[in-house]
């Protein structure tokens, strides 16, 4: 997770320039920070500006500027150890020129767990979406089954294979998987958007986030596969639970 965190330097009131071009040179030499970007006290207030939105009109009665300049650092992969982190962090602390720091170790670590909760929620929820989800693709089936069973017994009179018959419905399956799983990324698609133009401003400069991404090319390969492949499992469930009510159409 070091990777995606962000540590900020929130700098003196009255640092001089000559010490932030000394501080910068020491931060741009760690091997644990891979990437250094200052920010300007006015740059600072823009972003704060641009976080609050139509709020933002409550800054006008501001007669002097209250944020400190910063700098905001990149962790690199080399910094995933806790407590190697925590020495650099309490390290980052003493820099002369360095008021306060954010992004500490026990925050990250609060993150951290926040995020292991969340993603065994996610995973919760979705293994009941996903029972109750085949359920509906194989109750839809068997229905439709039912409402042919007398083409079901013709086409096995005049000699079709099992597969044969099953793959009209096999075929329905996974293009409703298809659909359910298009359907998905839409609904994601739509609230992600709204969240980051929104709300995500405010959170990565709140939280220090570097990124909120949405799904990559293989997550959505992987959830259209996973539906049609679901969709597919849902169909052939009626022909496995019911051949026992089904046999009858053979006769």
């Amino acid at each position: 997770m070091a990777e995606n965190i962000k540590v900020v330097l929130y700098l003196k009131e009255n640092i001089a320039q000559g010490q932030i071009s000394s501080l910068r040179q020491k931060l741009e030499g760690c091997p644990e920070i891979s990437g250094v970007r200052f920010i300007s006290k006015s740059e600072a207030l823009d972003e704060f500006r641009k976080s609050l939105g139509e709020d933002a009109i409550l800054l006008d009665g501001l007669e002097t500027n209250p944020l400190p300049a910063s700098f905001e650092l990149s962790m690199s992969l080399s910094s995933r150890d806790s407590h190697q982190l925590k020495s650099f962090l309490h390290k980052l602390s003493t820099l002369e020129g360095v008021e306060d720091i954010q992004g500490g170790i026990e925050w990250i670590q609060r993150m951290s767990n926040l995020l292991v909760a969340i993603r065994l929620i996610l995973f919760s929820l979705g293994a009941i979406l996903t029972v109750i989800s085949l359920l509906i693709i194989a109750s839809t089936i068997h229905f439709t089954i039912d409402s042919r069973r007398e083409e079901i017994t013709i086409m096995r009179l005049v000699g079709a294979t099992e597969w044969y018959i099953r793959f009209p419905f096999l075929f329905e399956g996974v293009m409703k998987g298809l659909l359910g799983g298009c359907l998905a990324l839409a609904v994601s698609g739509g609230i992600y958007y709204t969240f980051c133009w929104k709300v995500s401003p405010f959170l990565k400069s709140m939280l220090v986030i570097s990124t909120i991404g949405f799904w990559g090319v293989r997550e959505v390969v992987l959830i259209l596969a996973m539906g049609s492949i679901l969709g597919g499992c849902g169909a052939l469930l009626p022909f496995f639970l019911h051949s026992s009510s089904l046999s009858h159409t053979r006769k």
